[in-house]
């Protein structure tokens, strides 16, 4: 179950229809249902490196919660037994004491409607407020709980906070996400830091190494062995079996020689700048290259964030296309004047590019430019990063504060991306910060002056979330002082120009031919990821093609899967004098060889790489006789 997709009362409704399926009685008591004692030690053992982490290496770093607050903090195994209990006694005693003794179990068939039951059965986080407990009898509490995976993506645990007072359930529920981000981070550190590299990573400098950071583990041979969620969101991909190089556009050989204590930047593969810290193998098993990394800005430098896709500026993006040639056109006859800009496209097509050679052609291009993806942000938390915080502000404040990113942008440009996204009443305290040229951080009285231009971003139609309520109007007439929209790349006629550029920067001015065929093709294809998708082909071209002329069998299965979608194009006739017919049948025959000697029989890039499992790829294989 996914929390876009289903609403906080959706879920609470669907866990109360089972409750009624299980028999409960909403007037009934709790049934204690506990593990006998040859099964509780069973469990215990099973789950001993989770209570451990738990307990040693993630709640010491959160002692506010339990002195702070007249809470308890739960540990439940993936079976909804009670594994161990941290809080005040005052607080157990206020309760049904044997709901909270060890082994006890919580499942919703048992204890009707809870956090820690409810975040079992729906894989997600969870809110269970007083009265939205099932049994009348449990009314006394409100509870936050999340699932737990380990390094291999299992669900091995719930973490819950229960409490009797009305704290605010926003951040307590933030904190059990970041507290169980925290145990999970352990786990797979626990698992690979002796023997493997790891890279801690965010969307921003200052908060790259916090605990609600991305962590990817990964070998000698750059192949990414395990990542967190947050790492797999960030990035915009399943990050697990791809190959460093891939995500980072940086070598393994030049990333695993970056100093250790040194900020270094990338682009993930969605194209949205990262900053990261990189942790060496705990031993010597794994080599070390001696060399620098001279590719890689490191934190410090006197470079500008905003220039650091190479400075392009608003002319730079005009190729051709007319569409395009009309968006740069109004961005710049607006671009030294503070009316905010709205820029609508589709997922891929180039916003934050486009925002950024905004804010490089203006005459804000030496102050800072600031990218918030404000869907990468748990919804709890979009608050704080926006406006900040002071030391003690909420239940798990950071002890230092935080400036926030809209202080970050004071002088420069502020990138508000996917901000249909933004919480209705995070949206209120915006409008306000835009009104006034004013934030004050969470938890302070003092103000402070702001001044800074705003560009928003979507791929959805904000006047439609006007019209439903899902995005205030009065927000939407501040920020969209004008709205620009970015063409697909499916409607430019700059295909052809985006490809030479695209490839200028992917091989640094030393790009390969590509086939007139190839070039054909692309132009037909209906790229349904944009830009990116375009950009990630091109990467995986260039590594087949080992800088030689790029043909057709470089490009990757699931390019022709796209292709195969679009049988009025392929099935058109090829007027090309000279040249072979279009690879209309073109399938896993003829790119698989070529693939497994390209990846050295690397079966998890293969498949990747071709859009299908590890399985079907073996098979294919033994087919062909390569297994």
């Amino acid at each position: 179950m996914s929390d876009l997709a289903h609403s906080h009362d959706e879920v609470i409704q669907a866990s109360w229809k089972r409750c009624r399926s299980f028999g409960l009685n909403p007037k009934s008591a709790p049934a204690i249902i506990r593990l006998n004692k040859g099964d509780w030690e069973d469990a215990q053992g099973k789950s001993k490196d989770l209570i451990v982490t738990t307990q040693e290496q993630v709640l010491p770093y959160y002692e506010n919660i339990l002195v702070n607050s007249n809470s308890l903090v739960l540990l439940a195994d993936s079976s909804g037994n009670l594994l161990s209990r941290w809080g005040r006694p005052g607080f157990i005693d206020q309760m049904e004491g044997h709901l909270f003794e060890q082994g006890t179990s919580w499942l919703e068939r048992f204890n009707g409607t809870n956090a820690v039951g409810t975040a079992l059965q729906t894989g997600e986080s969870v809110v269970v407020g007083r009265d939205e407990h099932y049994l009348i009898a449990n009314r006394y509490m409100t509870a936050s709980a999340a699932p737990i995976f380990n390094s291999e993506r299992e669900l091995v645990g719930v973490l819950n906070i229960s409490s009797d007072a009305y704290l605010p359930t926003s951040h307590v529920n933030g904190m059990v996400k970041v507290m169980t981000q925290s145990v999970e981070n352990q786990l797979i550190m626990a698992t690979y830091r002796q023997h493997y590299y790891t890279l801690v990573f965010n969307n921003s400098e200052d908060n790259h190494t916090s605990q609600w950071a991305g962590l990817l583990v990964f070998n000698d041979a750059g192949e990414i062995v395990a990542a967190n969620r947050r790492a797999d969101l960030l990035v915009g991909h399943v990050l697990k079996g791809l190959n460093i190089e891939m995500v980072t556009g940086i070598t393994t050989l030049k990333l695993s020689a970056h100093p250790e204590n040194q900020t270094l930047s990338f682009l993930g593969i969605s194209n949205y700048r990262l900053f990261g810290t990189l942790k060496r193998p705990l031993t010597n098993m794994i080599r070390t290259p001696p060399s620098p990394l001279p590719a890689v800005q490191i934190k410090g430098e006197p470079k500008p964030v905003a220039n650091v896709s190479g400075e392009r500026r608003l002319s730079d993006l005009d190729l051709g296309d007319l569409k395009m040639q009309k968006a740069i056109k109004q961005a710049a006859s607006v671009v030294n004047s503070d009316i905010p800009l709205v820029i609508q496209g589709e997922t891929g097509a180039g916003k934050e590019v486009f925002a950024k050679a905004v804010h490089a052609s203006s005459d804000r291009a030496d102050k800072k430019f600031v990218a918030v993806n404000c869907a990468a942000i748990p919804t709890e938390l979009v608050e704080s990063e926006l406006f900040g915080y002071v030391k003690g502000a909420f239940t798990g404040a950071n002890n230092k504060g935080s400036m926030g990113y809209i202080r970050q942008a004071d002088g420069g440009t502020l990138l508000l991306d996917e901000i249909g996204d933004m919480p209705l009443h995070v949206q209120a305290r915006l409008l306000r910060v835009l009104q006034e040229k004013v934030v004050t951080p969470l938890g302070s009285t003092d103000s402070y002056p702001v001044d800074f231009r705003v560009i928003s971003a979507t791929h959805q139609p904000l006047r439609e979330a006007v019209s439903k309520k899902q995005f205030r109007d009065d927000l939407y007439y501040r920020i969209n002082g004008l709205t620009l929209f970015l063409p697909s790349l499916a409607e430019r006629n700059d295909v052809k120009a985006l490809v030479e550029r695209l490839l200028n920067e992917l091989t640094e001015d030393n790009q390969p031919p590509v086939s007139n065929e190839v070039l054909d093709l692309f132009e037909q294809h209906p790229w349904p990821g944009n830009i990116r998708q375009l950009f990630n082909t091109l990467r995986v071209a260039l590594a087949l093609s080992d800088g030689n002329m790029i043909h057709t069998h470089h490009l990757p299965d699931d390019f022709f899967f796209d292709l195969k979608a679009q049988p009025t194009s392929l099935e058109a006739p090829n007027t090309r004098q000279n040249e072979a017919p279009l690879p209309q049948t073109l399938g896993w025959k003829d790119t698989l060889p070529e693939l497994y000697s390209a990846t050295d029989g690397n079966i998890t890039r293969i498949a990747e790489l071709s859009g299908v499992s590890r399985n079907t790829i073996y098979k294919r294989l033994r087919a062909l006789g390569l297994k």
